[in-house]
């Protein structure tokens, strides 16, 4: 059983930690109409479709969409793709999520 909840905060550990490495990268690149920059840097587009055959894919739009809302312009990151506002909320809300089974197991044993 002492396994079983150890491999479960494993996982919440590595979500907790995923979810805070997207909302920190979302608050610390800067968007614009058509790229993101990080420090005056301008990041290359991530998107393979795009790179290859120049044309958008379902999810172009979605990394700028998310960096709007860690800007909290949530009207400029639905513009950018409809579904950025929403899975934004969905990975930020992760973090408590994810952070307080390891919380309340850390304090019960103290």
């Amino acid at each position: 059983m002492e396994r079983a909840r150890r491999r479960e905060l494993q996982s919440d550990a590595m979500m907790l930690l995923v979810a805070v490495a997207i909302v920190a990268a979302s608050i610390v690149l800067t968007p614009s109409e058509s790229v993101l920059t990080l420090f005056g840097w301008e990041v290359p587009p991530l998107c393979v479709i795009k790179n290859v055959s120049g044309m958008d894919c379902p999810g172009c739009g979605l990394t700028r969409s998310f960096t709007y809302m860690g800007h909290l312009a949530p009207r400029a990151a639905f513009e950018r793709h409809w579904l950025g506002t929403a899975l934004y909320a969905l990975v930020a809300a992760q973090v408590p999520f994810r952070a307080r089974p390891m919380w309340t197991r850390r304090h019960s044993t103290l």
